[in-house]
């Protein structure tokens, strides 16, 4: 029982601490987007705000277990360096619904691998059809990079009238694209399609949506958190327009394709492709659409330009994963270094409460 209530107690602190950073990067997302113009600057921002808490809460709960340890001021006293925040809460009298507050943070982190578990299990099963399409191939043996700009990625087509383009893969990337799609759309629309896709392709849109939904579904009960990955997606749309626009000068030929792809709705469409995919006919509000097409009528009456306030000074996504996939080895580094009896008696604690 001593073990299932410690597990529990670090539910509840992951829990806790999640819940009051998503707030409060929430209210700065809040402010951020409705005073800052860069959308580079502003996906950076909804970024962090999503992956940040549960990561940060994730770390304080695993750092919970490093036994502590003590450095020797000068000519002063023994200072702690580690305080093991796993007793954060054991500091608080114990009120009458803290059994209940504990149990209802396991029963979240619970449901929320749960729902893990469900939402990952769709892509498989909708990833093995995707992977069953047929290549995009031209029989005149031309270059289909040369005929449509795809930058090398592989394109499959699905056979049917809706109009349907995005990414898709985490690992192994490619673009799909309806026989709708190419259909309806002119040579110069498809060249600003491909471009918008291929900028996702290069910026992994794609493998960070996957890392925040796995961030979005540890609290997924909550409201804001929702808005926040909206937000985020709504605004790497903007940069792939940018990016399109940059490859081809033709910012009208974009928002002319835009138009056209949003000719569908996405409830016509069989497949829950917007969770996992990005792409240019990812599902819109009206005020997004409103605001792609309004900043592309900008850019053509320069005045707007494209990619203007990107900041190479603020690490982008990517690099922002680099850096916490870099974290986690160099704090046990850093614990080995100090003393390797101790990343031995770390990891025995993980074990023992296991």
């Amino acid at each position: 029982m001593e073990k299932l209530y410690y597990t529990g107690l670090l539910f509840l602190n992951f829990a806790v601490l999640n819940i009051i950073l998503s707030i409060i990067l929430f209210i700065i997302s809040l402010v951020g987007k409705r005073v800052l113009s860069s959308p580079y600057i502003k996906s950076r921002l909804f970024f962090i705000s999503l992956a940040a808490p549960p990561v940060v809460a994730a770390f304080t709960v695993v750092t919970s277990f490093i036994p502590p340890f003590f450095v020797k001021l000068h000519d002063g006293p023994m200072l702690c360096v580690n305080e093991p925040y796993c007793y954060i809460f054991s500091l608080i009298p114990e009120f009458p619904m803290f059994s209940g507050a504990v149990i209802a943070a396991v029963v979240l982190v619970l449901l929320s691998i749960l729902y893990s578990i469900v939402s990952f299990g769709a892509y498989f099963r909708m990833g093995t059809v995707i992977n069953r399409l047929p290549a995009l191939s031209y029989d005149n043996g031309m270059s289909m990079d040369r005929v449509l700009g795809t930058g090398g990625l592989r394109v499959k087509v699905i056979d049917t009238p809706l109009m349907i383009s995005f990414v898709w893969g985490y690992i192994s990337n490619f673009i799909v694209i309806s026989t709708g799609t190419l259909k309806s759309l002119s040579p110069d629309e498809l060249k600003c399609l491909f471009a918008h896709e291929i900028s996702h392709y290069r910026r992994r849109d794609n493998v960070l949506k996957g890392i925040l939904l796995l961030c979005r579904n540890t609290l997924f009960i909550f409201p804001h958190i929702h808005y926040i990955f909206r937000w985020w997606k709504e605004t790497i749309e903007l940069i792939g327009d940018e990016a399109a626009v940059l490859s081809t000068g033709k910012p009208l030929d974009v928002a002319s394709a835009i138009l056209k792809m949003q000719n569908k709705s996405a409830s016509e469409r069989d497949w829950n492709i917007e969770q996992f995919a990005t792409g240019f006919s990812a599902a819109a509000h009206t005020e997004t659409l409103t605001k792609r097409v309004e900043r592309l009528v900008a850019i053509n009456d320069s005045k707007l330009v494209p990619g203007n306030a990107r900041c190479s000074f603020i690490p982008s996504e990517t690099g922002i994963v680099t850096v916490l996939i870099v974290m986690f080895p160099i704090l046990f580094a850093v614990v080995y270094e100090i003393d390797p009896l101790m990343l031995h008696c770390y990891l025995e604690k993980i074990t023992s409460l296991l």
